[in-house]
């Protein structure tokens, strides 16, 4: 007689979800607003999961997502799906760089191994804009269209919620709220921001 033995994490069993609703001072849903989530407890940041790399492709002269959140010391590939070169560039404190023309033929990716907001352009093209925002956790997500986000796999306990938004208002400071996540209890919260 065969048995079969399934073993769980405690720790896995645990894990909850998040689901954020971000909104404009209007009460209007916002789209790409980035949420990410931090504990005290470092342990509690990071998923054993692997993570495949995260992709920005160039494509229509525009990149593609054009709001993208990472987790620190990932490595974005930059796909070309144009039939014309591309050059892009960040001058951003968290990353700067420059990438020489290049077409679809050619492989190119950059490590981004400093948290904050990365602003892409293309030295071709002045119209293509992109944002890398570089969280050092593995709790983050994006906002759809209808301004909601969802977060797992997190651990119970009390974690910082950040936001972020390439439009966010430059006078906005309440970007952050505690929340507590319990074992037990599916956690909702709304984040209103302002946008210029």
């Amino acid at each position: 007689m065969l048995f079969l033995m399934f073993v769980f994490s405690p720790v896995s069993l645990l894990a909850q979800t998040v689901l954020i609703t971000v909104s404009d001072e209007s009460g209007t849903p916002v789209e790409n607003a980035i949420v990410s989530l931090m504990s005290a407890d470092k342990s509690k940041n990071f998923n054993s999961v692997a993570k495949t790399n995260p992709v920005m492709v160039q494509e229509g002269q525009e990149f593609i997502p054009r709001v993208l959140p990472i987790r620190v010391g990932s490595e974005v590939n930059f796909p070309n799906k144009d039939n014309f070169r591309h050059m892009i560039y960040s001058f951003s404190k968290a990353k700067r760089f420059e990438v020489q023309l290049y077409g679809g033929e050619d492989q190119i990716s950059v490590n981004f191994d400093k948290i904050g907001t990365v602003i892409l352009g293309c030295n071709i093209h002045d119209n293509m804009v992109g944002y890398i925002y570089v969280v050092e956790t593995d709790h983050f997500a994006k906002s759809d269209a209808t301004g909601q986000l969802e977060i797992t796999d997190i651990q119970p306990g009390i974690y910082e919620a950040t936001v972020w938004h390439p439009n966010l208002a430059t006078n906005f400071t309440n970007t952050t709220q505690e929340i507590t996540i319990e074992a037990e209890n599916l956690t909702q919260i709304e984040f209103p921001i302002n946008l210029k």
